[in-house]
């Protein structure tokens, strides 16, 4: 038996990989004026779902043949796919951020994050008060 339950691990997750996509996101601003830059995001949401669900496990790519491959919960293997943001026209220096949706996307993110992050500090809260009572 464990202390920390499916939904503890799963926030926990959320919150590193929400973090991960914060600095995507940031870095995707910092380079809105870059010459041929092209914005990235990170996307995790139907992994971690997935993962959630049980819908088989979620693998990691070995790519050197030392590698070791992950073992253990799925949710903790859920890792993010970096990819390119879909850009309309571009620019004349080909510059694909556009920073109103970044900057919505880092507020979205930023709101998500927090409330992953209220709901863990809710749970450890929960048994930091069990352990308590059981005095």
């Amino acid at each position: 038996m464990t202390i920390f339950d499916r939904t503890m691990q799963l926030l926990h997750r959320t919150l590193d990989l929400r973090e991960a996509r914060q600095r995507v996101i940031a870095s995707n601003i910092a380079n809105e004026e870059t010459p041929g830059y092209r914005a990235a995001d990170l996307n995790f949401q139907d992994s971690l779902q997935a993962a959630q669900r049980g819908k088989g496990l979620v693998t990691l790519s070995v790519t050197q043949g030392l590698h070791i491959g992950p073992r253990g919960d799925s949710v903790q293997q859920v890792m993010g796919k970096l990819g390119p943001v879909p850009a309309g026209d571009l620019p004349l220096d080909a510059n694909s951020v556009n920073i109103e949706l970044e900057m919505a996307k880092m507020s979205d993110n930023a709101m998500q994050y927090n409330a992953a992050a209220d709901l863990l500090a809710r749970k450890f809260r929960g048994l930091l008060n069990a352990i308590r009572e059981g005095r």
